[in-house]
């Protein structure tokens, strides 16, 4: 009864911790946030007559937000530009700058998701997509890209023989004799107008405009057209990211050969050999990463709750024969493709890791205990 009694205090402990982090942590740094301007008086007040930020949401585009919660868009896209030293957000041109949390205090829900199978969303407002342009994506995406892997929405739209001015022309990718017409439901046009609102156009206090070297070329964020070609990021990124696949798809001497077992769209073998896409090995710790690349990988390891045990040689033909250059340039392709986005691997981290594993015998894989096991 004794250990009964402290293994439920221990429970109620546990619990009252995580209350006090997650609920009241939470609410002493964001809960008193509220639109202000953009620059602050020198003590630190409101202009008088300044414009407040961010901006409230219309009646129909807060409609829109529970139609596109509803349609399951959350899944596929992200709401939210990450900070510079996470990836290249900001150099994709998906954002003047990172987002913050006062950018959301005025939404009833948050809408950040999770995962990138598509591009992120924070700014499609400011893309300068029209109306039709966003109806017809909605309606039928593959009529504008192909191989999107976006399912269509032909429910929200009435099709209509007779077209008047206000409904939507559908092209054809073949013969302009098939296109066809809709009329937009009031979900549809719910849905747009919610898109169109979509905007962080604005500095704040605590977060101002990145100033990047090179301007940015603007991406399809609507399409899910995940293919590395499409990715728009910088050119010295871009450049290592296609050595990468390179490299990872090449099966000769130079190559690691890595497809043959995580397979090209990155989703592995199920039982088998673990996913990359939105693999949180993959997205994690660098360091380990790279340990990985170097030596290989042998026992039982989880990936996105997923148990797996077989043996990963180090990548390479021979084995473990991948240069600082190549290591660097094919992990940074499998963290930014398949929907995957983080920042890239350089051969300078390549080469500190290699460093300090001077020693280690070659071909002695690493084990799952070994990488996250930390330091002492």
């Amino acid at each position: 009864m004794n250990n009964l009694a402290k293994f439920t205090i221990g429970i109620f402990f546990t619990l009252g911790i995580a209350w006090l982090a997650f609920v009241v942590g939470a609410r002493s740094q964001f809960g008193d946030l509220v639109p202000t301007s953009e620059v602050l008086d020198d003590d630190g007040s409101v202009p008088e007559d300044a414009e407040l930020f961010p901006i409230a949401f219309s009646g129909i585009a807060k409609q829109g937000a529970e139609e596109y919660a509803a349609l399951g868009c959350v899944t596929c896209h992200t709401q939210q530009v990450r900070r510079v030293e996470a990836g290249f957000d900001v150099e994709r041109g998906w954002g003047k700058r990172p987002s913050a949390p006062r950018d959301y205090v005025l939404q009833k829900h948050v809408l950040l998701g999770n995962s990138r199978i598509g591009p992120d969303l924070a700014n499609v407002g400011l893309r300068e997509y029209s109306d039709e342009w966003l109806h017809q994506h909605l309606f039928e995406p593959q009529s504008i890209f192909p191989s999107s892997l976006c399912p269509p929405s032909p429910f929200l739209y009435q099709q209509i023989d007779e077209p008047v001015n206000t409904d939507i022309e559908i092209a054809s990718n073949n013969d302009p004799q098939d296109n066809r017409h809709v009329r937009p439901t009031v979900r549809a046009n719910r849905l747009v107008a919610y898109l169109q609102a979509l905007k962080q156009d604005y500095e704040l206090p605590e977060v101002s405009f990145v100033e990047t070297e090179d301007e940015p070329v603007e991406e399809d964020v609507v399409s899910t057209d995940v293919s590395v070609a499409s990715s728009s990021a910088p050119q010295w990124l871009q450049e290592q990211i296609d050595t990468g696949k390179e490299i990872y798809m090449k099966a000769a001497p130079g190559g690691g050969m890595c497809f043959t077992c995580h397979q090209q769209n990155g989703e592995g073998l199920a039982g088998q050999f673990p996913p990359l896409a939105g693999s949180d090995w993959v997205l994690g710790n660098k360091e380990r990463l790279i340990k990985i690349s170097m030596y290989g990988l042998m026992g039982e390891i989880e990936v996105n709750g997923v148990k797996y045990n077989n043996v990963m040689a180090p990548p390479g033909i021979p084995p473990g024969s991948l240069t600082d250059d190549q290591i660097a340039n094919v992990l940074t392709y499998i963290r930014n493709d398949w929907g995957n986005s983080a920042s890239a691997v350089s051969a300078e981290e390549v080469a500190t890791v290699r460093a300090s594993l001077k020693g280690r015998a070659p071909m002695q894989m690493f084990t799952a205990a070994e990488l996250t096991t930390p330091v002492q």
